[in-house]
């Protein structure tokens, strides 16, 4: 494929709406072009992730193992979009092995070149992970709604009065100390004076354990970065609790409805004594927005805790998708 035609197949790609001619161009120049059979494998799970791919012609399916040495069909690609990020954002092995079920023709981007995308200071790469963080945001939602659905569709949790209750009743508190905050993993490997300037961009509550910091169904009120302790992030149908994920130090929750002004997707209870960051939405929305360093940590939290998160549901996804098939 000319690298003309490459630059133009990416004006198609909803990830990359907005870029210019030129910016295009030069994704374009790294882009490798493959083929693939009706049946051929382009990875399995498990395998280490080396690259992610765009399918422009044709279609790929997706499929993860389940107990009894099965594997399932948990989704399908076309024209336009994209598979393999996850393990290249993350590190970790491919989540899924990914089949052509027609002959198809995709675009290979390796993890290399992924991540000096991202990491580069221009505009197109602050783009890229606000876009990131809402198409993944929007598969997490997805992916949630399926597992919940054989639950039925009555939430279990306060309305959202009571759960703005819980939110004024926290304990407010100083910042910890800044020796502390620099030895957690999560900030590791950025700037610190960024670190700092992200930490002090809201204010700091302590948590009682059970307490309910959101409500599934209601409006988040902030974004949350736990500090220390845990909070635990559910799903509750009756007496039946789904646990979609556990928000350690370093851990942010309470994120998704202000990505994409939907309802929170989970509840979130504090399984310990716990102390947050609370970012308000005002705050919240001008690190999503901005295009500064301080921002740049921001939007990596923000997206490892969603990388992370899909991973998590991936599994018992796979097994709920088989008992139906069963």
């Amino acid at each position: 494929m000319p690298e003309h035609d490459t630059a133009g197949f990416l004006a198609t790609v909803p990830l990359f709406d907005g870029w210019a001619t030129p910016e295009r161009q030069e994704l374009a120049r790294v882009l490798r072009r493959r083929s693939a059979r009706e049946g051929d494998v382009l990875w399995h799970q498990g395998d280490a992730a080396r690259d992610m791919l765009f399918v422009v012609e044709g279609g790929v399916s997706a499929s993860l193992r389940v107990p009894g040495d099965r594997s399932v069909e948990v989704g399908r690609a076309g024209p336009g979009d994209m598979v393999g990020e996850i393990a290249l954002l993350d590190g970790g092995t491919h989540t899924m092995t990914v089949t052509a079920t027609e002959a198809a023709t995709v675009l290979v981007l390796g993890r290399r070149d992924l991540h000096a995308l991202l990491s580069r200071p221009h505009p197109t790469a602050f783009s890229l992970k606000r876009r990131l963080a809402r198409l993944f945001a929007t598969r997490l939602r997805n992916q949630l709604a399926h597992l919940a659905a054989p639950f039925g569709d009555v939430l279990a949790g306060p309305p959202a009065e009571d759960a703005a209750r819980e939110i004024a009743a926290l304990e407010e508190c100083a910042p910890p100390d800044s020796a502390y905050m620099r030895r957690m993993a999560t900030f590791h490997d950025f700037d610190q004076l960024a670190v700092w300037g992200f930490l002090t961009s809201g204010r700091y509550a302590r948590c009682a354990p059970g307490g309910e910091l959101l409500a599934e169904g209601t409006p988040s009120p902030a974004c949350y970065l736990t500090i220390n302790g845990a909070v635990e992030k559910v799903m509750i149908r009756g007496d039946r609790r789904i646990r979609v994920g556990l928000a350690g130090p370093g851990r942010a929750f309470g994120y998704e409805g202000l990505i994409d002004g939907g309802p929170s997707p989970v509840t979130a209870i504090a399984r310990e004594r716990s102390l947050l960051l609370i970012l308000p939405r005002a705050a919240f929305e001008t690190l999503f927005t901005a295009e500064d360093p301080i921002s740049r940590v921001f939007l990596d939290v923000i997206q490892r805790d969603l990388v992370a998160t899909l991973r998590q549901t991936l599994s018992p996804l796979a097994r709920l998708v088989a008992s139906r098939r069963a």
